[in-house]
């Protein structure tokens, strides 16, 4: 085998397990492992032929360089329709194209959970289906052979939404190796993704606590105060048990950037030049521009990045209350679209214990303190004048 055409040559820091290189080998040549910490990375075959289409089609080695023209246009968004804004994570932007998709007869992929809780980019044609894709999955997703369904779909003339990390959206663009018109894409404001080896040693940790295996799992649930990041739900046959993220072991570190893949703490896509025709993520921040937005019920940032994002948008947007809002305004509030999440030094650590026993492994992940989540609810009532003001003040005393 020559690793100079083959992806083997590929660091594994820079891997995204976005899984094009498998599904583009015209030789099944490739196949996704898992590494100790439960990160899939592709390893090569002995029938590779060394053709180099692994390489040609990889993001992290042949990455794509954007010189589409376009001034980025910026919304503060949320659903009008309520019922379906409380289904759905933040303000609803994803689930309200997603329907519209759906109705105009085209398909949608997104991450969703399976019977055992295990998260895949899947495809969906129906709004039954499109229930799946809805909500947070704080956990790396699996593309499996989602790039393969999607170009079919494509060739025979259907719309695709597909939604995922900026990697995914890039790794799908890189397979696909042209423009399809049909074909609209959304990349989520990510932050970074464990493995789902962690999470599901979390899932058990859970049901020892609980004393009933745990069927179901949402990260971000309304009905708790999940427009926020932090509150979740989980449930068994017969119990239902909130999740208060900053005093939960699995979630309070991957708040605080712990669990991540390690091509996540220098992600080249944490950035403007972003792969997606729609940028999308929650934005609480906007009482800070917006001081009289009602936030409870959830909001988003929308970013239309492209003149193919714009036309999809401008289809669907009289179904959302919008607010224009300027990049200069946003960035500085969400750094993941300006910088990679940092690498703590525990996160070495975290990935090291991980095959302790769960009871052990959980009782040494240190806890986010109640204060921090009181400290920004006491942020938040204080007027953003009065919050401009301390911080003029500060600045000068510095």
């Amino acid at each position: 085998m020559d690793r100079n055409k083959s992806i083997a040559l590929l660091d594994k820091k820079r891997c995204f397990s976005c899984r094009s290189c498998v599904q583009v080998c015209p030789k099944h040549a490739i196949e996704m492992k898992a590494n100790e910490e439960g990160f899939f990375y592709p390893v090569v075959g002995d029938v590779c032929i060394n053709c180099g289409l692994c390489v040609q089609h990889c993001p992290a080695l042949s990455p794509t360089k954007n010189t589409e023209p376009f001034s980025r246009i910026s919304y503060v968004a949320r659903l009008k329709d309520t019922n379906l804004l409380m289904r759905s994570t933040s303000g609803g932007v994803f689930a309200g194209i997603a329907e519209k998709v759906i109705d105009d007869g085209g398909c949608v992929v997104g991450a969703a959970y399976d019977k055992d809780l295990f998260v895949n980019q899947e495809v969906v044609s129906d709004k039954e289906g499109l229930e799946k894709l809805k909500g947070s999955k704080y956990v790396e997703s699996c593309t499996a052979d989602s790039f393969l369904k999607v170009k079919k779909i494509l060739d025979g003339q259907k719309t695709v939404l597909y939604s995922g990390t900026p990697c995914q959206i890039e790794g799908l663009k890189k397979f696909l190796g042209k423009e399809y018109p049909n074909l609209y894409t959304i990349d989520l404001i990510c932050h970074g993704v464990p493995s789902q080896k962690l999470f599901h040693k979390y899932l058990e940790w859970l049901s020892l606590k609980l004393g009933e295996k745990i069927i179901a799992y949402n990260f971000r649930d309304k009905s708790c105060g999940g427009w926020l990041c932090g509150f979740g739900k989980t449930k068994t046959k017969t119990k239902t048990k909130k999740i208060i993220g900053g005093r939960d072991p699995y979630y309070a570190s991957f708040l605080r950037c712990e669990l991540y893949r390690e091509s996540c703490y220098s992600c080249p896509f944490s950035s403007m030049d972003r792969p997606g025709d729609l940028t999308i993520g929650d934005f609480f921040e906007v009482i800070k521009f917006y001081p009289k937005v009602d936030r409870k019920k959830g909001i988003s940032l929308c970013v239309v990045n492209s003149e193919k994002g714009l036309r999809l948008f401008n289809v669907v947007k009289q179904q959302f209350e919008l607010l224009p809002i300027k990049e200069e305004q946003y960035l500085p509030e969400k750094g993941n679209l300006h910088s990679p999440s940092p690498r703590p030094a525990v996160r070495s650590r975290i990935y090291k214990e991980i095959d302790l026993s769960s009871k052990e492994y959980f009782s040494r992940f240190k806890e986010t303190k109640l204060y921090f989540h009181l400290y920004r609810c006491v942020l938040d009532m204080i007027p953003v004048s009065l919050k401009k003001f301390i911080k003029c003040k500060m600045k000068r005393n510095i």
